[in-house]
């Protein structure tokens, strides 16, 4: 079964970004950096799923690799909706459908854990965002959604992902079977628009 997992926003300013959403009612926690990609993140967790804070904090190392790259060049204009996976436990099965190749990634916390995990079709997210990718943790209780969090707007969920496709033959392919909220927008041009999370004040709305 394929989940929706999270949703990344990239950001100039990790400190800067988590002070905005805290203000915003969640709760952000140190996510923890990428070895050698130069990138760090935040991460809110909201059960099912969570929002991702991803910064470059190396730019020299960033630009190095293409994930590094692409998220500064995503940024150049200010923080945005950069990216969005779906979760799976068959990420092979996943993989061999689409055609696509899976690649080892992790993140090591500030408190030292190495979380890993396997992803398949980044390397065609990071150049579509209307894409998403796949992920398969290794070890399904380092799940980030799943980290004990208190959010002082009851945060609870994601309900809509609004999204207009740049292939939707191939979105309509990616996105088949799967368990996520997704609201494709006829828009005149291609993107990912916004996320709406479900709060105790109602709809909160976050725009890309």
């Amino acid at each position: 079964m394929l989940m929706l997992s999270q949703i990344i926003v990239g950001v100039e300013n990790l400190d800067t970004a988590a002070d905005r959403f805290r203000a915003m009612g969640f709760d952000v926690l140190d996510g923890g950096v990428h070895p050698g990609v130069g990138t760090a993140n935040r991460i809110i967790p909201l059960g099912a799923q969570y929002i991702e804070l991803l910064a470059v904090v190396s730019s020299p190392e960033a630009r190095q690799n293409e994930y590094g790259r692409s998220l500064l060049r995503a940024t150049a204009d200010g923080d945005r909706l950069v990216r969005w996976s779906l979760r799976t436990d068959g990420i092979d099965e996943v993989a061999r459908r689409l055609g696509i190749s899976v690649e080892r990634r992790r993140r090591e916390r500030p408190d030292g854990e190495v979380l890993t995990w396997r992803a398949a079709g980044l390397d065609l997210a990071l150049g579509d965002a209307t894409l998403p990718f796949f992920m398969q943790w290794d070890r399904p209780e380092q799940y980030p959604g799943a980290m004990p969090a208190t959010h002082e707007n009851g945060a609870r969920g994601v309900t809509r992902l609004l999204v207009t496709p740049r292939d939707a033959v191939r979105f309509r392919a990616w996105t088949a079977d799967a368990d996520a909220p997704l609201q494709v927008v006829d828009r005149p041009a291609a993107g990912l628009w916004s996320v709406v999370v479900e709060t105790d004040q109602g709809e909160l709305v976050l725009s890309g």
